[in-house]
């Protein structure tokens, strides 16, 4: 399936830290006008079609789909929201296409650029912890079922299985208010999905973005 997809990467006078700020709450406005028509549905289901980041410093928006219109009128409201930001955009780039969501023949690489929330804290045992294998094995089911809410969310059909090969690091972060662990790392998979989107738990607050590399 072709998606609409629109990038927007910006440099500031400053590093950004996660977290709300004026642009994430415009962003956050946008999306309740457009869920507040009645007759509006989504064409990506519960998946977020308009998602905001901070990578290395930096703020960066990617939209797929009506999301995209949403995120142009944000384009447009960057002068506005420099006048109440605590950081200044001093640079934008915005990347419009069409790209790709779906099963593919070969498996390409994929890299986690923003920690990817799978399990509560208290269902990592030891063996996780310890044991590379058996933590990539259990976690790359938990991926699986990521790929296929995303394309179940898009209606596209997924035929044959999914076949993926992950690697996670040692290290890994515990998102506090939700006591969910997120772990970095890479992984081949024969499923095409879109430069920056995200998967797992929380996407629409930057985590589980994911980059071909």
């Amino acid at each position: 399936m072709l998606l609409d997809y629109l990038l927007l990467t910006l440099k500031t006078d400053r590093e950004v830290n996660l977290g709300a700020s004026p642009l994430s709450l415009q962003i956050q406005t946008l999306m309740q006008k457009l869920f507040e028509n009645p007759n509006y549905v989504p064409s990506g289901g519960k998946y977020p079609l308009i998602q905001y980041k901070v990578i290395r410093g930096a703020p960066l928006i990617v939209a797929v789909n009506e999301g995209c219109d949403v995120l142009w009128q944000v384009f447009d409201m960057l002068d506005e929201i420099n006048e109440i930001s605590p950081w200044k955009v001093t640079e934008k780039r915005v990347i419009e296409k069409q790209a790709e969501l779906g099963p593919i023949e070969e498996k390409v690489r994929y890299r986690f650029l923003t920690p990817w929330l799978t399990l509560k804290e208290v269902e990592i045992g030891k063996d996780i912890k310890t044991d590379v294998e058996l933590r990539n094995s259990a976690l790359s089911t938990i991926l699986e079922s990521n790929f296929l809410a995303v394309a179940r969310n898009f209606n596209v059909a997924v035929e044959d299985n999914i076949d993926i090969s992950l690697n996670t690091k040692d290290e890994y972060i515990i998102q506090r208010d939700t006591d969910i662990a997120g772990f970095f790392g890479s992984f081949y998979i024969n499923f095409q999905i879109p430069q920056f989107l995200g998967l797992g738990k929380s996407v629409t607050r930057g985590f589980g973005t994911v980059k071909q590399s």
